[in-house]
């Protein structure tokens, strides 16, 4: 959660002439930040989908590496909700700092650069 926070600060820290240019061609704030939300769930999108096989294969190789007796269960059923959830997670965490951003006011964002 910290590293989708800070990298969605510096995103729109580092998109704030485009996001100016972009407002002052007509898009809404909306319309910016739906369209740098989306930007940041591609990555997430894929990060999910691997992240768990990766998971699951990194954690029984390293059970079988210690000899680990027994299992645990792991909550299979809950796992597809791994990835919707972690796109909304990303989508709240991304709108929020993109959102402060198109605050500020269009000609100041122009130029401060």
């Amino acid at each position: 959660a910290v590293n989708a926070v800070l990298i969605a600060w510096a995103t729109s820290l580092d998109t704030q002439r485009f996001t100016g240019l972009a407002r002052a061609l007509g898009a809404t704030p909306r319309q910016v930040t739906a369209g740098l939300s989306a930007a940041q769930l591609l990555p997430a999108l894929g990060a999910s989908l691997l992240g768990i096989p990766l998971g699951l294969a990194i954690y029984y190789a390293a059970r079988t590496a210690a000899g680990a007796a027994g299992s645990i269960l792991i909550p299979y059923a809950r796992l597809p909700l791994v990835v919707p959830g972690t796109l909304l997670v990303v989508a709240a965490l991304t709108a929020l700092p993109i959102r402060m951003v198109c605050r500020r006011p269009v000609a100041r964002v122009l130029a401060a650069e």
